[in-house]
């Protein structure tokens, strides 16, 4: 079923919880299970309503500043603000427009009967209602409540919530940092659970345990579980896996099982001792996204609120942008897909992110989600879509940079953060990064694109449409070589030494310069790519092909230095080569794009570079 049909399903099963007394001061926040007035008046008597003199009204005359009239004592008595008339006083003359004189006032202005006073009643009368059932108190209503005598209302309580983390391969941080085992992974669902209800305002328990794949062991903790909360959460154990077990626990209680979204598909619902259990995915992103549309609204609802999702309580509404890409979903799916935001030329666009839903790093390099509809299935560069964030951006201070991957550039971008900006990087490959930046794509591109006819670099910048108005910037020169296991096993030396039967390598994506260098470099060795096994075998930046080799998966790749020496790894240096960054001239003003030419000449920036081998300085 749907998303929206599955939360109606667990509203039609679970009411609101049962309203409950609490002090006003402990219901802030809670929703009203009943009306409530108050049978005094408030004020109680009529009050002062300035600092002053109380004093009868008949008794100041004609009183002006040219013809003051003189008060002897027992005729006037002072009186802060909220102070009580005396009796026999029916005004109050404000200090400002008076003068004591030898135990004398003097008063300057006349005042008329009631004048500067709250009479009883004025804010709230007895019997007057101040709150209805079905609203949420407020502190600003709760303040009005305890000063009208009302020291205890009935309100729906916040539902208790249990969150129950699975899985044999899941450890406690604690255990992962000390030292794994392979297949192991770190329990992080409970700091999203707990952040993203938090933020809603829900209080969430995490099980002290890690559940074992273990039936009777998740037997037992849903039974506990239900008998001490009124959700449980139960993180993974929702597929179809041997190991995945909660629906062959809940078989027979299941109100839903599996939805018509992604991520977030496998999620589950059931009910347990008249308790919902609510199953997770259990990677990071389908928990997030199912946390936040799911989750919320329904525990709003057993709160007594409408259902609403993470972004509704947050105000968030979320806004339409176009897509700066374009973007395809599965038929008859609802996607919430990880996105980020960029302002170009004064007009927020938007695109997702890869990784997955099981990376933790485009989870935590998200602006938001974007929404794409249960009936949407292609959807063109430009398109419009609803985008909501989740951290607070500044757009006009950053900027989007897309091309050739390089660490050295990864941490330039990071050092315009100590000036106040962002740059984003996309790794799309040098001819994607120009490409783009001719299409209005991105504020600035970085590139080592070889000419192989020219045998110069970065001759594509010179034919870029428009009117060839661009900042140049060379940032460095760098090492591109032949990246093999340590000790060189294979004995391989040359580019002709990849096309052996016992080599296989690992390649970069089309448009990207490193593989438009062993393209030519290829050629000018008279092979073919057809003679080189793992050719089609594609990366997306020297990390990746350097993690290939490392892990025995590829016995030699094209790349840089650095990657190679990060990663222990022999190098045998082949070219030297300009990285340049290329942007518009007219985003030289943009805050970001100021940061960034502005660190490469940072000292300390330059010493972080030599120290990772193979940059040389313009």
């Amino acid at each position: 079923m749907s998303r929206v049909e599955a939360i109606q399903a667990l509203i039609g099963t679970f009411p609101p919880l049962e309203p409950r007394i609490f002090p006003v001061r402990e219901a802030v926040g809670l929703v009203l299970g009943q009306d409530v007035s108050t049978q005094v008046n408030l004020p109680a008597v009529a009050v002062s309503a300035v600092d002053g003199y109380a004093v009868e009204s008949s008794s100041t005359g004609l009183a002006s500043p040219q013809r003051p009239v003189t008060l002897t004592p027992g005729r006037f008595q002072w009186v802060n603000t909220g102070s009580p008339l005396p009796e026999g006083c029916d005004s109050v003359v404000m200090v400002e427009d008076c003068s004591e004189d030898g135990g004398n006032l003097q008063v300057f202005r006349s005042c008329y009967p009631g004048q500067n006073t709250r009479f009883p009643g004025e804010d709230v009368m007895a019997g007057q209602p101040l709150a209805s059932k079905g609203q949420e108190l407020t502190a600003q209503s709760a303040s009005l409540l305890i000063g009208a005598g009302v020291t205890k209302v009935l309100a729906i309580p916040r539902p208790r919530v249990l969150f129950i983390p699975t899985g044999d391969e899941i450890v406690s941080e604690d255990v992962y940092a000390k030292g794994s085992k392979p297949g192991d992974v770190p329990e992080t669902n409970s700091i999203l659970a707990t952040r993203i209800l938090g933020e809603a305002g829900f209080h969430v328990h995490v099980h002290p345990e890690i559940v074992r794949d273990n039936r009777s062991l998740l037997e037992e903790a849903i039974e506990r579980g239900t008998e001490e909360y009124d959700a449980v959460l139960i993180s993974g154990g929702s597929a179809k896996g041997r190991r995945d077990m909660a629906h062959a626990v809940l078989e027979g209680r299941i109100i839903f099982r599996w939805l018509l979204m992604r991520p977030g598909r496998p999620a589950m619902g059931a009910s347990v001792n008249g308790k919902p259990v609510l199953v997770l995915p259990g990677f990071p992103s389908s928990s997030m996204v199912i946390l936040s549309t799911l989750v919320v609204p329904f525990l709003s609802h057993l709160s007594g609120r409408a259902p609403a999702t993470y972004f509704d309580v947050k105000g968030v509404c979320g806004y339409e942008c176009p897509l700066l890409q374009p973007m395809s979903s599965p038929p008859g799916m609802e996607e919430w897909a990880k996105g980020r935001a960029v302002l170009l030329d004064r007009e927020v666009r938007v695109y997702p992110l890869g990784g997955g839903s099981s990376s933790l790093w485009s989870l935590a390099e998200a602006d938001g989600l974007i929404l794409v509809p249960q009936d949407a299935v292609e959807l063109p560069k430009g398109a419009p879509v609803r985008f909501y964030p989740w951290v607070r951006m500044e757009l006009d201070r950053r900027c989007l940079i897309q091309g050739s991957d390089d660490p050295a550039f990864q941490l330039l971008a990071l050092g315009t953060r100590r000036r106040g900006c962002e740059v984003v990087i996309r790794r799309v490959g040098s001819m994607g990064g120009v490409m783009a930046l001719s299409r209005g794509e991105a504020h600035g591109a970085t590139c080592h694109v070889l000419d192989p006819e020219s045998g110069r670099y970065n001759v594509i910048v010179d034919r870029l449409d428009g009117e060839g108005d661009w900042t140049r910037v060379l940032l460095f020169r760098r090492q591109q070589g032949l990246m093999v296991a340590p000790g060189n096993p294979k004995g391989i030396h040359h580019i002709s030494d990849l096309a052996r039967e016992d080599v296989r390598i690992a390649n970069r994506q089309h448009g990207s310069g490193t593989r438009i260098l062993l393209d030519h470099l290829l050629v000018s060795n008279g092979l073919s790519p057809d003679q080189v096994r793992g050719y089609d075998s594609v990366c997306v930046s020297h990390g990746d092909v350097a993690m290939r080799v490392l892990n025995g998966f590829a016995d030699a790749a094209l790349g840089i230095r650095s990657a190679a020496m990060a990663m222990g790894l022999d190098f045998i240096p082949l070219v030297e080569e300009p990285y340049e960054l290329v942007y518009p001239s007219r985003y030289r003003g943009h805050p970001a794009m100021e940061a960034l030419v502005e660190m490469a000449e940072d000292p300390e920036w330059r010493s972080r570079v030599e120290a990772m081998g193979g940059y040389l300085w313009p």
